[in-house]
This record gives structure tokens, sequence and C-alpha cells, in this order.
């Protein structure tokens, strides 16, 4: 009788960490994207817990680096990093291409610059 005592209470302790465990955002991961102008390879993009990473496919470009991120359920808004100050790119918006597929679509003030599919 204890242990099963036990086991409920723990049960009852761990479920709200395992619910957070699962409320990631659909953004949170890692990304391919390319260039909307020429549909060439720009870089690769992880997303996790408020920062990012992008490796740019470009050699010694401005836009590689890390930063800090604020999460939303369809987007990203990166806050700094070089993204923002090297590249222009402010937020990302999450939607779904013609296959039904995710697809993360990166915005600078003016317009939409790259797609990124998950890796």
């Amino acid at each position: 009788m204890r242990f099963s005592a036990y086991a409920f209470i723990a049960l009852l302790l761990a479920g709200p960490a395992a619910a957070q465990g699962l409320s990631g955002t659909g953004v949170e991961g890692n990304w391919g994207c390319r260039a909307l102008i020429d549909g060439t390879k720009a870089g690769l993009l992880t997303i996790y817990s408020g920062s990012y990473g992008y490796a740019s496919a470009n050699f010694a470009s401005a836009a590689s680096g890390s930063g800090s991120a604020e999460m939303a359920s369809n987007g990203v808004t990166f806050l700094d990093g070089p993204l923002v100050s090297g590249a222009g790119i402010t937020t990302a918006i999450l939607g779904f291409d013609a296959n039904g597929q995710d697809v993360l679509q990166l915005y600078t003030a003016d317009k939409n610059v790259l797609s990124c599919t998950p890796r």
C-alpha cells in the first residue's frame, strides 16, 4: 500500500514538469534555410528556449552566430544577435507549404527573405 501511495504522489509531482516539457513551441528545433531570391542554400538555424544559432552557408557572413529570441505559438521574434544586426531579420512565422509540411518564413522589416524546413 505504501508503494502505491508513493507512486501516486510521484506522478502528481511529475505531472506539471512533464507537461511543461511537452509544451515547446513549433519553431524550436533545427531548420535548413534557403534564400527566396534564388533558392540556394542559405544556412542552418537552431532555435531552443529563447535563443538561436545561425550558421550561414556563405563564408564569413555577418548573419552567422547566436542571439536571443522571444518565442510565440506561431513564430519567433529575434531580439538581438547576427540575424538582426547582420542580416536585418527580425521575425519568423511558422506555416505550411503546399504539401502540408512545416515551413518557417524569416522576414526583414520589408519582406520574406528565407524559407526554412525542419532538419
